[in-house]
């Protein structure tokens, strides 16, 4: 999710922000409905986080840490904490947050542009200085980080070199509509993105997208789940070692809830659903056997929660 314009307001961060406010909201209306439900009832939810305002979380390449942005108003800091909750470490500010699969650099949101730093927080380097910027995401290989760019009312993929140089637009708003929010496959043949609209103001039903794919060049954009009446978002890391893509799932009338697809669209499905309950933001770790994601029941209460993913 994305943020803050140079004057202090954002123009993405209002996007943003609008997707956080109807999940709370949503949280709220739906506190008193049915206890929530596993779809893979083998998984346990774990809370790593306390602090009543996280989003964004992203695992290490090992997969024994995870970094996450922390919201109060308008400042948003990122931090990382142990997989088993421990260690909590604040290491800047940013949103976005996403760890390269193959070193210690976290890539991120900030005023708009997008940065890299060690997870440590140091060599704080800017990669991008035009438009607006968001939804980072590297390649399995961490040569490549594939991003939005937001330009008034349109948004376009784009991918650049790991250093920022080398800039590409993959899609383009007169022949491709909106695209967004973009992740690679898992070997990084491949990109998944949102096509539409990918938020809704307050109150009102979540306006219906599209999840497509594309290979890491721009070409043979498809659509592989459209069901017309939802709202869906990808994030850091939604495409895993078997094929399987995560994504947040907004329907009309309930809370946002955590699906999953098959790469190539078939196989659609619930992983965590309810009525009580919001979940989203699903990130797999680099082996795919484990996932992340926040969950909130009422207002000012998004933590990271983690699971094991049922084995086969």
């Amino acid at each position: 999710m994305n943020r803050a314009s140079p004057n202090g307001v954002t123009t993405v961060a209002v996007v943003v922000f609008a997707i956080v406010v109807v999940v709370i909201a949503l949280g709220a209306i739906f506190l008193l409905g049915k206890p929530s439900s596993f779809t893979h009832e083998s998984a346990t939810l774990i809370q790593i986080t306390f602090s009543n305002s996280d989003y964004d979380p992203d695992w290490s390449p090992d997969g024994a840490k995870i970094v996450f942005a922390h919201v109060e108003g308008e400042t948003q800091t990122l931090y990382i904490v142990n997989a088993d909750g421990t260690g909590l470490t604040e290491i800047g500010p940013g949103f976005d947050p996403a760890w390269s699969p193959v070193e210690n650099k976290i890539a991120y949101t900030l005023d708009g542009q997008i940065y890299t730093m060690n997870s440590d927080g140091s060599d704080v380097t800017q990669l991008t200085t035009e438009g607006f910027n968001g939804n980072p995401a590297w390649s399995p290989d961490g040569t490549k980080i594939v991003f939005t760019r937001y330009e008034e009312e349109e948004a376009s993929i784009w991918i650049m070199n790991r250093d920022g140089s080398e800039k590409v637009q993959l899609t383009f708003p007169e022949n491709d509509g909106r695209c967004s929010w973009p992740s690679f496959s898992y070997d990084g043949s491949k990109i998944v993105y949102i096509k539409g609209p990918v938020t809704a103001t307050p109150g009102e039903e979540a306006e219906p997208n599209e999840i497509w794919v594309m290979n890491n060049d721009g070409s043979n954009k498809h659509p592989i789940y459209a069901p017309g009446d939802s709202g869906q978002l990808i994030f850091q890391r939604a495409w895993n070692k078997d094929n399987k893509i995560l994504f947040m799932k907004q329907v009309p009338g309930r809370p946002p809830d955590v699906w999953v697809i098959n790469s190539d669209g078939s196989g659609a499905s619930p992983v965590l659903e309810s009525d009580q309950y919001c979940y989203g933001d699903p990130v797999w770790d680099l082996a795919g056997t484990k996932v992340a994601l926040i969950k909130s029941s009422s207002p000012g209460s998004q933590n990271v929660f983690i699971f094991l993913w049922p084995q086969e």
